[in-house]
């Protein structure tokens, strides 16, 4: 990618304790992730000096009080300066409320800068849901409260590895919940989703595999009737519109036949049926990407880790391959 069209990344620095912050500043020392974007940091320059000096990464901040003070120049990274970090109850790998509302502002931050035309995406550093929940932000995940702020709705979660897209069509809900979201309506669109941003990514006519919801695909009603009634007639209709989907397959085999290379795309119908397989297949080459929103966002493959945060043995592999997803979907979509 060409520097100078390189797309404006607002790059939030997450939840303070744990993971965001040293994954950010390992990222940012790679000097490839330059020739994807523009970024500018959103977060706290004492956190993020403070992790820079514990792993022995340098980065020279061009620190800000103010959007127009942003310069974009090589050799330096733009630092949004949001002091909002209460130092004094800051603890490594602990859920503090008041870091979790900091956290939060960082996201507002970033959506007002798109609102003003000025960032072209917006990545998501690692948020920790509960201290998000005890700040005052009172959502399930990063999704709702980017619809909360956007004031949209519909928008989806599409989880995006190197050679394999998934998405889910019951997410952040209970698993009592999970039947009751398995709709002709939902599955029909969740399968138009995919295929829809894959084709914005560079997709000509992605193959996209769809999962079944009981064990052994339902067996034909012996185990549930959901696959006759709902999941199979969304996928013919799917088809008439011309997308290449299939099923629904058991979710015991599916992500076997993709990794032999049968589909492009899995649709399954709930959070830890698709998580778990694509995370076995490789969380670091992964980003969990939100479309339906007015810009691209994106966030890692991975929550804070609260085991390892602040020892500098976090890997940023999944930050670098999340703002490089973000940079070229919004080059995709301007």
């Amino acid at each position: 990618m060409n520097s100078k069209v390189a797309p404006r990344l607002a790059i939030t620095m997450g939840y303070a304790a744990g993971i965001g912050p040293e994954i950010l500043v390992k990222s940012l020392v790679n000097p490839v992730i330059r020739r994807y974007c523009r970024p500018l940091v959103i977060g706290d320059s004492r956190v993020l000096q403070n992790i820079s000096q514990k792993c022995g990464t340098s980065i020279k901040w061009n620190r800000v009080l103010s959007s127009n003070q942003v310069e974009y120049k090589p050799g330096q990274i733009d630092l949004l300066d949001i002091q909002n970090t209460p130092m004094d109850k800051f603890e490594w790998g602990k859920v503090i409320p008041s870091l979790g509302k900091a956290s939060g502002k960082y996201i507002e931050v970033a959506w007002e800068l798109v609102m003003n035309g000025e960032v072209e995406g917006i990545i998501s550093g690692t948020l920790h849901k509960e201290a998000l929940h005890k700040g005052g932000y009172r959502f399930r995940d990063e999704l709702e409260l980017f619809e909360n702020i956007t004031k949209r709705s519909n928008s989806f979660f599409i989880g995006v590895n190197e050679k394999l897209w998934t998405i889910s069509i019951a997410d952040h809900v209970s698993f009592k919940e999970i039947a009751n979201k398995i709709t002709k309506e939902n599955v029909l669109f969740h399968i138009k989703a995919i295929d829809r941003s894959m084709q914005q990514y560079g997709f000509e006519r992605p193959k996209i595999a769809v999962a079944a919801l009981n064990v052994h695909g339902g067996e034909d009603g012996l185990f549930g009737d959901e696959e006759m009634k709902t999941i199979r007639p969304a996928i013919l209709e799917a088809r008439k519109l011309g997308i290449e989907s299939y099923g629904p397959y058991p979710a015991d085999t599916i992500f076997l036949r993709a990794q032999k290379g049968e589909f492009n795309a899995i649709v399954g119908m709930y959070h830890d049926q698709i998580n778990i397989g694509r995370k076995l297949i490789g969380w670091k080459k992964g980003t969990s990407i939100m479309m339906g929103l007015p810009v691209p966002c994106g966030t890692t493959s991975h929550g804070t880790a609260f085991d390892i945060a602040g020892k500098c043995m976090a890997h940023s592999s999944s930050m670098e391959f999340t703002i490089k997803t973000v940079s070229k979907l919004t080059q995709c979509t301007r």
